[in-house]
């Protein structure tokens, strides 16, 4: 398993990057780690769609940011445990809130939360804003974090996404180094090395899995994939994290696969270029 402590996930919207922040925390709990889950978008709270229907929170993450003071006492206090599982906690905002809720939050507030939060448990999974641009702790969590996983899609709409939002993180603060590019949410039809090309690479590769709608639908991303079809989508997450999978069984997902070496050698020869050639499949 990597060390990597804190692990900030980004990406556009269907790329499944909270999904697969929600997982990587199931998958290091499994190990007996602690693992505080921060949601950090303001402008559609997260919290509420991932918690069982009977199960509330009135702790915010805007009202940490906004905090005239903080301390690790307020931070575990605001954690909202999750059920059956002892290892995972959530920080986010509530049904309902915005920005709008809170005075404005600075980048120094922001990187005092996330200093105070490094020491608060074995693994920080932090879950940015699409929008990170508009959210200073995401901007933040992009430039503190051990790791940086940047999800998109090979459809022209994620693509776009990443073409538009890299650029951002040119800057050296943002060390990147530290980033792995991941193709999300990869369905039966699309091609991923036709979408590796438009991004310049791609380190992993999360497949769809219609166990994972079902989960969504059912508030239940904290419990573990356990139909066949979702196999490929669980060896990847072992992947990322540095986990050794176990031997594959029979007729496992061909999207677990790792990224051939000639495509991560290409990387550095591709431009990025729009539209996508019909000669691909999709693109």
């Amino acid at each position: 398993m990597e060390e990597s402590k804190v692990i900030a996930v980004m990406g556009s919207q269907g790329s499944g990057k909270t999904t697969a922040a929600l997982k990587l925390a199931l998958t290091l709990s499994a190990a007996k780690k602690n693992v505080i889950v921060v949601f950090c978008d303001p402008f559609t709270p997260v919290i509420p769609a991932v918690l069982p229907a009977h199960m509330t929170h009135d702790t915010s993450l805007g009202s940490l940011l906004t905090a005239p003071a903080l301390a690790q006492t307020t931070i575990l206090n605001a954690c909202v445990p999750t059920e059956k599982n002892d290892y995972i906690s959530l920080l986010g905002y509530c049904a309902g809130e915005s920005l709008m809720h809170y005075p404005q939050i600075t980048r120094e507030k922001a990187v005092e939360f996330f200093v105070l939060l490094r020491y608060l448990a074995d693994y920080i999974i932090i879950d940015c804003t699409s929008t990170f641009e508009a959210d200073p702790a995401s901007i933040v969590a992009i430039e503190l974090a051990d790791r940086v996983l940047k999800l998109g899609t090979a459809n022209l709409k994620g693509v776009s996404y990443y073409l538009t939002h890299n650029p951002m993180l040119a800057d050296s603060r943002f060390r990147k180094d530290t980033h792995s590019t991941v193709i999300g949410n990869l369905k039966t039809g699309q091609d991923w090395e036709a979408a590796a090309q438009q991004l310049g690479g791609a380190d992993f590769v999360l497949p769809y899995a219609p166990e994972l709608e079902q989960q969504f639908d059912e508030l239940a991303l904290l419990v573990p994939l356990t139909q066949p079809e979702s196999a490929g989508y669980t060896v990847a997450i072992q992947r990322i994290l540095g986990i050794q999978p176990e031997k594959p069984k029979a007729k496992a997902a061909p999207e677990a696969a790792p990224v051939p070496e000639t495509s991560k050698k290409a990387k550095s020869k591709l431009a990025f270029r729009l539209p996508f050639s019909k000669s691909r499949g999709e693109f």
